[in-house]
């Protein structure tokens, strides 16, 4: 079969590649410059960010043995210190469960993973759908005929896209989350810390992810320095989602001080990523949504979960239906 998939995220790939390997021509279709979509690395001056998805946890999935044994693994971390938690910028050790969580990370930032699942795949940069129809022969995608077609941008989107086809599914009642992502820079060490990251788990605080990257990985800062990924929460970013940069990053230093002193008040570097689809407010079912003998199905985060490992899993289960049914 002649394939075509709209989205060059995790889900995306993880499909195109599985498909590409049982002998399918895939053309991946991708709005943006690279693969990964929240899979994704920023580089500001001499630091390295993971500025959407901080780590990997494989959990099992089926992500697992694709990282661990059929990618390469020579620039593969495992995350030693675990993630504390805060309540109100206090900090404390929370559940011993999420501690426990084996992660990962690529020394040159997560981004590498996307870039390895996209080798040996045509994929589309740069290349917005907005044609997308059903055909007598299957699919049209941006003028090209395809046999069957994958969806797997974010379920708003795909929504959008099926309206030309005439095909609905029940995808339209998922909402994502909007996150702003502040990447901040120190010309100072941290002081030693027990953990990599901490979470407010009942998301009531601005401050609702700090990833310390330098304690995280090494490589992401230079000697002596520090590098932080800031995320805010789902509610703050909405409100902020338009602000300023230097809005947002005065906002965000000022939880920094109140964490670790006046010291940490003045970043050498900083940037903010705006992500309008961070992570699903509610899910759709993966089996409501695509069944066989269907030959467009839609693989995305907002079927199984808001986490790297879930979309993989939805990419892999949406090329094993389309191969097999099931």
């Amino acid at each position: 079969m002649r394939i075509g998939v709209v989205g060059a995220g995790v889900a995306g790939l993880a499909a195109a590649r599985l498909l590409k390997k049982a002998g399918h021509e895939i053309v991946v279709f991708e709005q943006q410059d690279h693969v990964g979509g929240r899979c994704a690395t920023t580089r500001v001056g001499p630091f390295t960010f993971d500025s959407g998805a901080t780590s990997i946890a494989p959990r099992g999935k089926s992500i697992e043995p694709v990282m661990l044994n059929e990618l390469d693994t020579s620039d593969l971390v495992r995350v030693t210190k675990p993630i504390y938690v805060h309540t109100s910028l206090r900090v404390s050790p929370g559940d011993a469960s999420r501690m426990k969580t084996e992660r990962y990370t690529y020394l040159g930032g997560n981004e590498r993973l996307p870039q390895m699942l996209a080798t040996g795949l045509d994929v589309r940069m740069n290349t917005a759908v907005e044609h997308f129809s059903k055909s007598n022969d299957g699919y049209e995608i941006e003028g090209e005929t395809f046999d069957a077609a994958i969806l797997a941008a974010p379920l708003p989107e795909s929504a959008r896209l099926l309206e030309g086809t005439g095909e609905q599914r029940p995808i339209g009642h998922v909402f994502y989350r909007p996150c702003l992502s502040v990447l901040l820079g120190y010309d100072k060490e941290m002081p030693p810390v027990n953990y990599h990251a901490i979470v407010d788990p009942e998301q009531r605080h601005p401050l609702t992810w700090l990833s310390i990257e330098s304690v995280k990985c090494p490589g992401r800062a230079p000697e002596g320095q520090t590098a932080m990924v800031v995320q805010l929460s789902s509610q703050y970013s909405a409100m902020h989602y338009g602000s300023s940069n230097e809005f947002v990053v005065d906002a965000t230093v000022e939880y920094i001080e109140r964490l670790y002193g006046l010291a940490w008040g003045t970043p050498i570097v900083h940037d903010v990523k705006r992500w309008k689809y961070s992570q699903p407010e509610n899910l759709a079912l993966f089996d409501s949504v695509n069944h066989p003998p269907d030959r467009l199905l839609i693989a995305s985060d907002g079927l199984l979960g808001g986490r790297i490992e879930y979309a993989f899993e939805a990419g892999a289960r949406t090329a094993e239906l389309l191969m097999h049914g099931g």
